[in-house]
């Protein structure tokens, strides 16, 4: 069982497709905008959730309708402190107890959004929930203090691996299998090299990535 939130920033058909097919046992949930991907993509969402300032007037005229066809709709104020992704994020968190979560839209042109909807994962990531940031060219994942991601090579999303301290000082950082190893490296501190992990490669049949204390933001990239 796993959850794609479907976002309103950029999106592209073709990965939501795979994604959404890939598992039958799939709950789609639309933020805001997302339910325009939705009726797009020929999706009925479990649920849709927002102030829906941002659908188009086609979509928004299909509210009703909606709700009449079983679809759960949460009608959001505008004037509020949290994003409709965010909104989202926190109805699956509090709603269900297992699965790993897609956010689909995180992604685009908005920056301000896109670094945002980073924080997200460190909000799933204290509810013991994976959380999943994926777009065309980006599959974006957190590491705990004390957690180990293993990626298969002929698995991976792209060929570059980077490993950001989006949220802070990050210490006893360790990468194996890849071009660039790290072994109890402290990154984020200020001092030490705010580039240093950008753009490694795997180069065994699994590499293994983790941190002792913080936590680091892995993005997988296609170029």
């Amino acid at each position: 069982m796993r959850t794609v939130i479907i976002g309103g920033g950029s999106l592209d058909m073709d990965v939501a497709e795979a994604l959404i097919d890939e598992d039958d046992d799939t709950t789609i949930i639309a933020a805001d905008r997302g339910l325009d991907y939705c009726r797009l993509l020929h999706i009925k969402p479990f649920m849709a959730i927002g102030d829906f300032d941002s659908v188009s007037k086609s979509t928004r005229d299909l509210l009703d309708s909606f709700e009449q066809d079983e679809v759960k709709v949460v009608r959001l104020n505008p004037v509020k402190d949290d994003s409709d992704l965010e909104a989202a994020l926190n109805y699956v968190l509090c709603n269900t107890i297992q699965g790993d979560i897609y956010l689909l839209g995180a992604t685009g042109s908005r920056l301000d959004h896109v670094l945002g909807n980073l924080s997200l994962l460190a909000l799933a990531a204290r509810h013991d929930r994976h959380c999943y940031m994926v777009d065309r060219t980006n599959r974006i994942r957190l590491i705990r203090a004390g957690e180990t991601v293993l990626i298969k090579k002929n698995e991976q999303y792209g060929k570059y691996v980077s490993l950001l301290p989006v949220f802070g000082k990050c210490e006893g950082v360790r990468a194996t299998g890849v071009y660039y190893p790290l072994d109890n490296a402290v990154i984020g501190d200020g001092k030490s090299y705010f580039t240093l992990t950008i753009s490694n490669e795997i180069t065994s049949s699994i590499a293994s990535f983790s941190v002792a204390t913080g936590s680091l933001i892995l993005i997988e990239s296609k170029d």
